[in-house]
């Protein structure tokens, strides 16, 4: 496919791990925004217009997303994931580091962040570890998003709202998120395709993306979350996901309706 080749001689992003019916989805949708004959036409629009490139990458990233998508999920996470996590921490001092795989425009970052805000306070404060969230997609349009932490009201309708006025700030008719947030949370451009850039998470939430990747696609990405995680990490899937290949036997279940799992 030549959109594909396009990708990868501009920007050395290999994308021939989605499933072909995603692809020709998102490439559909493109042509008819840009109002283009037809995909050749589409095609040489994309390759003169960086502008395109990024709406396109920003198409396939996934972008479905929410504060708090099926909550009960992210509440047996804190609980049983965050909060056994940060006392182990607080005992030895060391960093705890979850990463946001594959975090589109933010929302699942910050909801991350906010339920190890709240995990923070049952500890004493001398002993609160430091901690990071790391958010990562390969849309850079979706990252800047990420980045500003910025999102209309109808974007955190999903945020309770004792949450909402302890971690955002309102700013007209849209919310900004604190820096009581914003401290432990970054972002970067990554490709779960490719090996990643940095490894040893004490936990990885990758929820609704597998499903986009082919077979062969799904098995790299899980062996790339593996290879990521360190022993006794947690790894939280979405609801309707199973994991693939080979590390699919090194995991133990510790809750199976919200796919959280512990490496062992």
């Amino acid at each position: 496919m030549q959109v594909m080749k396009h990708l990868f001689k501009s920007r050395g992003i290999d994308i021939s791990g989605y499933s072909e019916s995603f692809m020709m989805r998102a490439i559909k949708k493109r042509v008819g925004r840009t109002y283009s004959p037809d995909h050749p036409g589409y095609l040489k629009l994309l390759i003169h217009s960086e502008e395109e490139t990024n709406q396109l990458l920003g198409t396939l990233s996934i972008n479905v997303t929410e504060f708090f998508r099926d909550r009960g999920a992210f509440e047996s996470f804190e609980k049983e994931a965050i909060r056994p996590l940060l006392e182990s921490k607080a005992q030895n001092g060391a960093l705890l580091r979850i990463w946001s795989a594959g975090c589109a425009t933010g929302q699942e970052t910050y909801t991350i962040a906010m339920c190890l805000a709240e995990e923070m306070k049952h500890l004493e404060p001398g002993k609160r570890p430091l901690a990071s969230v790391l958010g990562t997609d390969i849309s850079e349009l979706a990252l800047v998003k990420a980045e500003s932490g910025i999102y209309k009201r109808e974007e955190v309708k999903g945020i309770p709202e004792k949450l909402l006025n302890l971690y955002f700030v309102r700013k007209g008719h849209a919310y900004e998120a604190a820096p009581s947030l914003t401290k432990y949370v970054r972002f970067a451009r990554e490709n779960l395709l490719e090996k990643p850039g940095s490894k040893f998470f004490d936990a990885i939430v990758c929820r609704n993306v597998l499903i986009y990747f082919s077979r062969k696609m799904h098995e790299v990405v899980v062996q790339n979350l593996y290879e990521s995680l360190r022993k006794d990490g947690y790894l939280m899937l979405g609801r309707t996901e199973t994991l693939m290949g080979a590390p699919r036997s090194a995991y133990e279940v510790v809750d199976l309706e919200n796919r959280i799992l512990r490496k062992l």
